[in-house]
């Protein structure tokens, strides 16, 4: 009994951290204050340009070796034999959110190099749209996520699997399903390239974020036709489901 309040409580907090960072994450990719980052940058004038991109590059280097290590298959069987499979989506997510976390507060601006400008602040069209597309493509993320059950990709439903004495969720989907989250666990490639790459301040240490979280996920995102095929007829099944 005492482990199963102890797991449910870490899961809950887990879940909370998770969430709490996620929205984080989405103010650090999508807002845009020129002048802040300005002042930040003139402020670090005494650093080096290489100096701050080895530490972003390091911060990011932190972030995708948590996340392709905890993706292993030797960790999770790791989780299997100490018996605690049914936390390895909260712990992997709580991971991830340390990584991250620690990614956008440690993070070096660096906007004495520029590669593109576009001053939206004082175009009241320009911040409409910057600000719409990016409202837009966070919200076809994150019901992407929902659409993909959002409980299990949160690891809450394993853990209440686990203590209703029901077989792990994984073991209840079929292989179609569990082929299609081994190439593409997360949703919407496409939408990430948006939210990294239309932006109207390019500096140098946005260039480093979007090239190297673009080349991660383009080698880890393998999908193919198949794979294509069967997300196109769950997203249909979804559809009549929810409407």
């Amino acid at each position: 009994m005492f482990v199963k309040y102890i797991s449910v409580v870490i899961c809950i907090i887990c879940f909370l951290y998770t969430f709490y960072v996620l929205c984080n994450l989405t103010y650090f990719l999508s807002n845009y204050d020129e002048n802040k980052e300005a002042i930040i940058s003139s402020q670090k004038n005494k650093d080096s340009v290489l100096w701050l991109l080895i530490i972003n590059m390091f911060l990011l280097s932190i972030f995708i070796l948590q996340h392709s290590l905890m993706a292993n298959d030797f960790i999770k069987h790791l989780f299997c034999k100490l018996q605690i499979d049914y936390m390895e989506r909260s712990i992997y997510n709580v991971t991830s959110a340390m990584a991250l976390h620690l990614l956008f507060n440690k993070w070096q601006i660096i906007s004495s190099i520029i590669l593109w400008k576009v001053n939206i602040i004082s175009n009241n069209v320009l911040w409409f749209m910057f600000t719409a597309l990016h409202i837009l493509v966070w919200s076809i993320i994150y019901s992407g996520c929902l659409m993909m059950d959002i409980s299990e990709l949160a690891g809450i439903k394993q853990v209440y699997y686990k203590f209703s004495f029901r077989p792990s969720p994984m073991q209840m989907k079929s292989k179609k399903l569990l082929r299609y989250y081994s190439h593409m666990r997360h949703p919407s490639f496409i939408g990430f390239l948006i939210i990294l790459w239309i932006y109207p301040y390019m500096t140098l240490d946005r260039l480093l974020l979007a090239s190297i979280l673009t080349i991660y996920m383009a080698l880890m995102w393998m999908i193919d036709k198949e794979d294509y095929n069967y997300h196109v007829n769950f997203v249909k099944r979804k559809q009549r489901e929810l409407f």
